[in-house]
Protein backbone atom coordinates (compact mmCIF):
# COMPACT_ATOMS: atom_id res chain seq x y z
CA UNK A 1 0.00 0.00 0.00
CA UNK A 2 1.25 3.42 -0.86
CA UNK A 3 2.38 5.77 1.84
CA UNK A 4 -0.20 8.37 0.77
CA UNK A 5 -3.01 5.83 1.13
CA UNK A 6 -1.92 5.00 4.67
CA UNK A 7 -2.02 8.67 5.62
CA UNK A 8 -5.49 8.96 4.06
CA UNK A 9 -6.79 5.97 6.02
CA UNK A 10 -5.31 7.28 9.27
CA UNK A 11 -6.87 10.67 8.67
CA UNK A 12 -10.26 9.12 7.95
CA UNK A 13 -10.08 7.03 11.12
CA UNK A 14 -9.21 10.10 13.14
CA UNK A 15 -12.15 12.00 11.66
CA UNK A 16 -14.53 9.14 12.51
CA UNK A 17 -13.19 8.95 16.06
CA UNK A 18 -13.64 12.67 16.57
CA UNK A 19 -17.13 12.50 15.09
CA UNK A 20 -18.04 9.66 17.46
CA UNK A 21 -16.75 11.61 20.44
CA UNK A 22 -18.67 14.72 19.36
CA UNK A 23 -21.80 12.68 18.74
CA UNK A 24 -21.56 11.09 22.16
CA UNK A 25 -20.91 14.35 23.92
CA UNK A 26 -23.62 16.23 22.03
CA UNK A 27 -26.46 13.75 22.61
CA UNK A 28 -29.37 14.67 24.89
CA UNK A 29 -28.68 13.78 28.52
CA UNK A 30 -30.56 10.78 29.85
CA UNK A 31 -33.41 11.33 32.33
CA UNK A 32 -32.17 11.53 35.92
CA UNK A 33 -32.63 8.45 38.04
CA UNK A 34 -35.19 9.52 40.64
CA UNK A 35 -36.03 6.19 42.26
CA UNK A 36 -34.97 6.19 45.89
CA UNK A 37 -34.57 9.95 46.15
CA UNK A 38 -36.17 11.69 49.15
CA UNK A 39 -39.28 13.72 48.39
CA UNK A 40 -38.39 16.31 51.05
CA UNK A 41 -34.57 16.39 51.29
CA UNK A 42 -33.22 18.29 54.27
CA UNK A 43 -36.63 18.39 55.98
CA UNK A 44 -36.36 18.53 59.80
CA UNK A 45 -39.50 17.11 61.40
CA UNK A 46 -38.67 18.78 64.74
CA UNK A 47 -39.27 22.20 63.18
CA UNK A 48 -42.96 21.53 62.45
CA UNK A 49 -45.41 23.55 64.57
CA UNK A 50 -48.30 23.81 62.12
CA UNK A 51 -49.80 21.49 59.50
CA UNK A 52 -52.16 22.73 56.82
CA UNK A 53 -53.94 20.40 54.40
CA UNK A 54 -55.63 22.71 51.93
CA UNK A 55 -58.47 24.48 53.72
CA UNK A 56 -59.90 21.23 55.14
CA UNK A 57 -57.52 20.57 58.00
CA UNK A 58 -55.31 22.75 60.19
CA UNK A 59 -53.33 21.47 63.18
CA UNK A 60 -51.25 23.71 65.40
CA UNK A 61 -48.91 23.30 68.36
CA UNK A 62 -49.53 25.53 71.37
CA UNK A 63 -48.68 25.84 75.03
CA UNK A 64 -51.21 23.12 75.85
CA UNK A 65 -50.08 20.78 73.08
CA UNK A 66 -51.36 20.12 69.57
CA UNK A 67 -54.94 21.04 68.66
CA UNK A 68 -57.09 20.71 65.55
CA UNK A 69 -58.13 24.25 64.63
CA UNK A 70 -60.61 23.05 62.04
CA UNK A 71 -62.33 20.93 64.71
CA UNK A 72 -62.98 23.80 67.10
CA UNK A 73 -59.65 23.36 68.87
CA UNK A 74 -60.15 19.72 69.87
CA UNK A 75 -56.92 18.13 71.20
CA UNK A 76 -54.88 16.26 68.62
CA UNK A 77 -53.07 13.01 69.34
CA UNK A 78 -49.36 13.85 69.52
CA UNK A 79 -48.34 10.30 68.62
CA UNK A 80 -50.36 10.52 65.41
CA UNK A 81 -48.76 13.90 64.65
CA UNK A 82 -45.29 12.41 65.03
CA UNK A 83 -46.18 9.27 63.07
CA UNK A 84 -47.55 11.14 60.05
CA UNK A 85 -44.89 13.85 59.95
CA UNK A 86 -42.16 11.18 60.03
CA UNK A 87 -43.88 9.48 57.09
CA UNK A 88 -43.28 12.65 55.08
CA UNK A 89 -39.67 12.86 56.24
CA UNK A 90 -38.99 9.29 55.11
CA UNK A 91 -40.94 9.55 51.85
CA UNK A 92 -38.96 8.40 48.81
CA UNK A 93 -39.62 8.12 45.10
CA UNK A 94 -40.75 4.65 44.10
CA UNK A 95 -41.06 5.21 40.36
CA UNK A 96 -41.79 8.02 37.92
CA UNK A 97 -45.33 8.11 36.54
CA UNK A 98 -44.43 9.39 33.09
CA UNK A 99 -47.15 11.31 31.28
CA UNK A 100 -49.38 11.47 34.35
CA UNK A 101 -50.79 14.69 35.78
CA UNK A 102 -52.41 15.30 39.16
CA UNK A 103 -55.97 16.42 38.46
CA UNK A 104 -57.01 17.61 41.93
CA UNK A 105 -53.87 18.08 44.03
CA UNK A 106 -54.01 18.18 47.83
CA UNK A 107 -51.63 20.84 49.10
CA UNK A 108 -49.81 19.94 52.32
CA UNK A 109 -47.87 22.75 54.00
CA UNK A 110 -45.71 22.36 57.10
CA UNK A 111 -44.68 25.50 59.00
CA UNK A 112 -42.48 26.30 61.96
CA UNK A 113 -43.40 28.28 65.07
CA UNK A 114 -42.78 31.60 63.26
CA UNK A 115 -45.12 30.69 60.41
CA UNK A 116 -42.34 30.03 57.92
CA UNK A 117 -42.91 27.15 55.52
CA UNK A 118 -40.36 24.40 56.19
CA UNK A 119 -41.78 21.87 53.71
CA UNK A 120 -44.62 21.50 51.25
CA UNK A 121 -45.80 18.92 48.78
CA UNK A 122 -48.68 18.21 46.47
CA UNK A 123 -50.52 14.90 46.77
CA UNK A 124 -52.44 13.19 44.01
CA UNK A 125 -54.70 10.18 43.83
CA UNK A 126 -54.21 6.92 45.69
CA UNK A 127 -52.65 4.18 43.58
CA UNK A 128 -54.79 1.05 43.45
CA UNK A 129 -53.30 -2.37 42.72
CA UNK A 130 -55.15 -5.45 41.54
CA UNK A 131 -54.50 -8.60 43.57
CA UNK A 132 -52.46 -11.41 42.07
CA UNK A 133 -52.34 -15.16 42.56
CA UNK A 134 -55.24 -16.82 44.31
CA UNK A 135 -56.50 -13.48 45.61
CA UNK A 136 -57.16 -12.38 42.01
CA UNK A 137 -60.24 -14.60 41.82
CA UNK A 138 -62.03 -12.28 44.25
CA UNK A 139 -61.46 -9.25 42.01
CA UNK A 140 -61.34 -5.70 43.28
CA UNK A 141 -58.21 -3.74 44.12
CA UNK A 142 -56.39 -2.37 47.15
CA UNK A 143 -54.43 0.84 47.87
CA UNK A 144 -50.66 0.45 47.88
CA UNK A 145 -49.28 3.94 47.28
CA UNK A 146 -49.93 7.49 46.17
CA UNK A 147 -49.00 9.88 43.39
CA UNK A 148 -46.95 12.89 44.50
CA UNK A 149 -45.60 15.90 42.61
CA UNK A 150 -41.79 15.91 42.68
CA UNK A 151 -40.36 18.89 40.88
CA UNK A 152 -41.65 18.73 37.32
CA UNK A 153 -42.39 15.02 37.64
CA UNK A 154 -45.25 12.99 39.08
CA UNK A 155 -43.92 10.06 41.07
CA UNK A 156 -45.37 7.14 42.95
CA UNK A 157 -44.57 6.57 46.63
CA UNK A 158 -45.27 3.47 48.69
CA UNK A 159 -47.34 5.12 51.46
CA UNK A 160 -51.01 6.04 50.87
CA UNK A 161 -50.73 9.04 53.26
CA UNK A 162 -54.47 8.77 53.92
CA UNK A 163 -54.22 10.90 57.09
CA UNK A 164 -53.62 13.88 54.79
CA UNK A 165 -56.99 13.55 53.06
CA UNK A 166 -58.58 16.06 55.44
CA UNK A 167 -60.40 13.84 57.96
CA UNK A 168 -59.62 15.42 61.34
CA UNK A 169 -60.55 12.25 63.25
CA UNK A 170 -57.42 10.56 61.88
CA UNK A 171 -55.34 13.02 63.94
CA UNK A 172 -57.04 12.56 67.32
CA UNK A 173 -58.54 9.95 69.60
CA UNK A 174 -62.21 9.88 68.60
CA UNK A 175 -63.15 7.30 71.24
CA UNK A 176 -64.85 9.00 74.19
CA UNK A 177 -65.90 5.87 76.08
CA UNK A 178 -64.52 2.35 76.24
CA UNK A 179 -66.22 0.46 79.06
CA UNK A 180 -66.02 -3.35 78.78
CA UNK A 181 -69.48 -4.90 78.91
CA UNK A 182 -68.17 -7.51 81.36
CA UNK A 183 -67.56 -4.73 83.91
CA UNK A 184 -71.10 -3.37 83.79
CA UNK A 185 -73.33 -4.31 86.72
CA UNK A 186 -76.24 -1.86 86.41
CA UNK A 187 -77.69 0.83 84.16
CA UNK A 188 -80.32 3.51 84.60
CA UNK A 189 -82.18 5.97 82.38
CA UNK A 190 -83.57 9.23 83.71
CA UNK A 191 -85.72 11.15 81.26
CA UNK A 192 -88.72 13.45 81.56
CA UNK A 193 -89.07 12.95 85.31
CA UNK A 194 -89.09 9.17 85.03
CA UNK A 195 -86.31 6.73 85.86
CA UNK A 196 -85.73 3.16 84.75
CA UNK A 197 -83.18 1.00 86.60
CA UNK A 198 -81.81 -2.39 85.65
CA UNK A 199 -79.27 -4.67 87.27
CA UNK A 200 -77.33 -7.57 85.78
CA UNK A 201 -77.29 -10.75 87.81
CA UNK A 202 -75.69 -14.13 87.35
CA UNK A 203 -75.34 -15.45 83.80
CA UNK A 204 -75.67 -11.82 82.61
CA UNK A 205 -79.45 -11.87 83.10
CA UNK A 206 -81.00 -8.40 83.46
CA UNK A 207 -83.62 -7.52 86.07
CA UNK A 208 -85.88 -4.46 85.81
CA UNK A 209 -86.62 -2.70 89.08
CA UNK A 210 -90.28 -2.01 89.93
CA UNK A 211 -91.98 -4.66 87.82
CA UNK A 212 -95.50 -5.65 88.86
CA UNK A 213 -96.53 -9.24 89.59
CA UNK A 214 -97.93 -9.68 86.09
CA UNK A 215 -95.17 -7.80 84.29
CA UNK A 216 -91.95 -9.16 82.83
CA UNK A 217 -88.91 -7.69 81.17
CA UNK A 218 -88.71 -7.84 77.38
CA UNK A 219 -85.24 -9.38 77.12
CA UNK A 220 -85.11 -8.70 73.38
CA UNK A 221 -84.58 -5.04 74.27
CA UNK A 222 -81.66 -5.59 76.66
CA UNK A 223 -78.96 -7.00 74.36
CA UNK A 224 -77.08 -3.68 74.12
CA UNK A 225 -77.54 -2.33 77.65
CA UNK A 226 -74.04 -3.22 78.82
CA UNK A 227 -72.26 -2.46 75.54
CA UNK A 228 -73.64 0.99 74.68
CA UNK A 229 -70.47 2.65 75.99
CA UNK A 230 -68.04 -0.06 74.89
CA UNK A 231 -67.05 1.57 71.60
CA UNK A 232 -68.49 5.07 71.68
CA UNK A 233 -66.77 7.37 69.15
CA UNK A 234 -67.66 10.90 68.13
CA UNK A 235 -68.23 11.92 64.51
CA UNK A 236 -67.59 15.65 64.92
CA UNK A 237 -67.09 18.33 67.57
CA UNK A 238 -69.69 21.04 68.17
CA UNK A 239 -68.70 24.67 68.28
CA UNK A 240 -68.06 25.97 71.81
CA UNK A 241 -70.62 28.21 73.47
CA UNK A 242 -73.74 26.59 72.02
CA UNK A 243 -76.82 27.37 74.10
CA UNK A 244 -79.08 24.82 75.71
CA UNK A 245 -81.72 25.55 73.11
CA UNK A 246 -79.39 23.86 70.64
CA UNK A 247 -77.78 21.15 72.77
CA UNK A 248 -80.84 20.27 74.85
CA UNK A 249 -78.75 18.94 77.70
CA UNK A 250 -80.90 20.41 80.49
CA UNK A 251 -83.93 18.38 79.37
CA UNK A 252 -82.07 15.45 77.83
CA UNK A 253 -81.96 11.88 79.02
CA UNK A 254 -79.22 10.81 81.43
CA UNK A 255 -77.76 7.35 80.92
CA UNK A 256 -75.75 6.01 83.87
CA UNK A 257 -73.61 2.88 83.81
CA UNK A 258 -72.38 1.39 87.09
CA UNK A 259 -69.34 -0.85 86.82
CA UNK A 260 -67.69 -3.25 89.25
CA UNK A 261 -66.49 -1.41 92.31
CA UNK A 262 -69.38 1.06 92.20
CA UNK A 263 -67.95 3.53 89.66
CA UNK A 264 -70.56 5.48 87.71
CA UNK A 265 -70.15 6.64 84.12
CA UNK A 266 -72.72 9.19 82.99
CA UNK A 267 -73.72 10.19 79.46
CA UNK A 268 -76.19 13.02 78.89
CA UNK A 269 -78.07 12.72 75.61
CA UNK A 270 -79.19 16.04 74.13
CA UNK A 271 -80.95 17.08 70.94
CA UNK A 272 -80.38 15.60 67.53
CA UNK A 273 -77.87 17.55 65.46
CA UNK A 274 -79.51 20.04 63.12
CA UNK A 275 -79.72 18.80 59.53
CA UNK A 276 -78.13 15.53 60.55
CA UNK A 277 -78.80 12.10 62.01
CA UNK A 278 -76.44 12.28 65.04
Amino acid sequence: MKKGSLFALAAAAAVLAVAAILAKGGSAPSAPKLAGKQILPGFNAADVARIEVGDKLVLAAGDGGWTIETMNGYPADREKIVENVLKLKDLKVGQVARGRKIASPVAVTLKDVSGKTVASLSLGETHMRKPTGQAAMYGGSYPDGRYVAFGEHVVLVKDTLDAFDGDAKKWCNARIASIPSSDVEAVSFACGGEKVELTKGTNSVWTLKGLGPKEELDTSKTYSLDSALSYLDFTSVAAPGLGDDVTGFSTGCVYTVTTKGGTNHVATVGNKAKDGSD
